[in-house]
């Protein structure tokens, strides 16, 4: 079994104490996450997936505006951008 990447770990640990949440965002596990030039990647092999993420931004913008990770969120179903979102600025979320 492969190990989730620093960044996922790091959103599962934001949501640690909030259980539903957390399970919606369990499903990092079958996408390859990274970061670059500000932006975070959510790269999904299925499309099924990938929608089902794209139901989750709200959920995981936040944390990354408040670790201020990236300041767009681009999910990929392999090497094909499917949706990009703007991250709100970190002082929005109270």
């Amino acid at each position: 079994m492969n190990r989730p990447s620093q960044l996922t770990q790091l959103i599962w640990d934001f949501y640690r104490e909030n259980q539903s949440e957390l399970k919606q965002l369990k499903l990092l596990a079958k996408c390859k996450v990274f970061r670059r030039w500000g932006i975070f990647y959510i790269r999904c092999f299925e499309p099924e997936v990938a929608s089902r993420m794209i139901r989750a931004i709200a959920i995981l913008e936040e944390p990354i505006a408040k670790l201020r990770l990236a300041h767009k969120i681009k999910v990929l179903v392999d090497h094909q951008t499917v949706a990009v979102f703007q991250v709100k600025s970190d002082k929005t979320f109270v």
